[in-house]
């Protein structure tokens, strides 16, 4: 426990000292505008300078997120935002800042520059958001200045019809919707996290997320929203394809499962038990057989755990065969139009 907590603080500081210098880099330019159109460096002769012209003053504020976002630990896997103490921390510190700018409050814009990444738990201890933490803080602090949108900035140019590697005119979508962009990137794409569109999905109303690659800003990239151009025009009602590689088809067999109720639950809740994750699910009208998908590597525990669960099935021939066919690859075809 204590190397993993020692680790994410550690693992903090990149953000922390990077957050930093973009902060002091930002706020002297932007001093120096200041200093070449008013002719002074004197904080007093500018303030009075600010409150007497029409001039806006862009002023830069660094802001640890450990101040800010808050999770809980206990709540789920990786913690889940506490969002009513999240939400109060950032209105006192906002109002702190505010009331800094005294008289000039009105020519002065103030704009929060926020490490990604790191965050407090509900007992006060440094904590990461884990995978793809930096985009996921730029939704927690999305939704909780209630954003008018939300742009991930990454290095390429949005969300992929397909995988350019495998499809070489794949193309990028304009919009998808927020189904549409999990199941693209459950099954492969690796553009956005699914928890990075959750805050944003539950605003209300709902906040649009962009895609933009930092090395081209002329591209407009891909924006997700609730609607997309797959529910509006027949002609495009799958938005793109992606895939899962290095998986494993698991099948359970028998005529003994036929009408007999409980034995997907059986099935299920062993894999639950023992957490195999199970990533798709095909069964045959007559019930005489259960498919499912898991990665390819938990095959041999999922199939050994099913035939311990189904050991007496197995025995008296009404459960035949626990068979497994692998390496396999699921290939889905997303749209919200199909």
């Amino acid at each position: 426990w204590q190397a993993e907590r020692i680790s994410e603080v550690v693992s903090g500081f990149g953000e922390l000292w990077s957050t930093q210098i973009l902060t002091a880099l930002l706020r002297m330019r932007s001093n120096q505008k200041l200093v070449e159109k008013f002719g002074s460096d004197s904080i007093s002769n500018i303030v009075k300078a600010l409150t007497t012209t029409s001039h806006i003053h862009h002023n830069y504020v660094f802001l640890d997120a450990r101040r800010v976002i808050t999770i809980d630990e206990d709540a789920i896997k990786d913690g889940a935002v506490v969002w009513h103490i999240s939400e109060e921390k950032f209105m006192e510190i906002f109002k702190e800042e505010e009331a800094k700018l005294g008289d000039a409050r009105d020519s002065i814009l103030c704009h929060f520059i926020i490490t990604g990444y790191v965050a407090i738990n509900t007992d006060g201890v440094a904590v990461t958001l884990k995978r793809d933490g930096s985009d996921y803080s730029a939704a927690i602090m999305g939704k909780i200045l209630r954003a008018n949108s939300i742009s991930i900035w990454t290095d390429v140019d949005g969300v992929l019809s397909a995988d350019p590697r495998r499809v070489p005119l794949a193309n990028v979508l304009p919009e998808v919707s927020y189904d549409e962009a999990m199941e693209l990137a459950y099954f492969g794409a690796k553009v956005i996290h699914p928890k990075t569109m959750q805050p944003a999905l539950s605003c209300d109303p709902q906040i649009p997320i962009y895609i933009r690659n930092t090395f081209n800003m002329r591209s407009p990239g891909t924006r997700i929203f609730t609607n997309a151009t797959t529910t509006k025009q027949n002609e495009k009602v799958v938005c793109g394809f992606s895939s899962v590689e290095g998986m494993a088809l698991v099948n359970v067999e028998g005529t003994g499962m036929v009408g007999i109720r409980g034995v997907d639950k059986r099935i299920f809740g062993v894999l639950e038990y023992h957490d195999v994750n199970v990533a798709l699910i095909s069964q045959a009208i007559s019930e005489h057989s259960v498919t499912f998908a898991t990665s390819e590597d938990q095959a041999e525990l999922a199939k050994s755990i099913i035939e311990e669960e189904f050991r007496r099935e197995l025995k008296l021939g009404h459960v035949s065969s626990v068979d497994i066919r692998a390496p396999v690859s699921i290939i889905a075809a997303v749209g919200d139009g199909m």
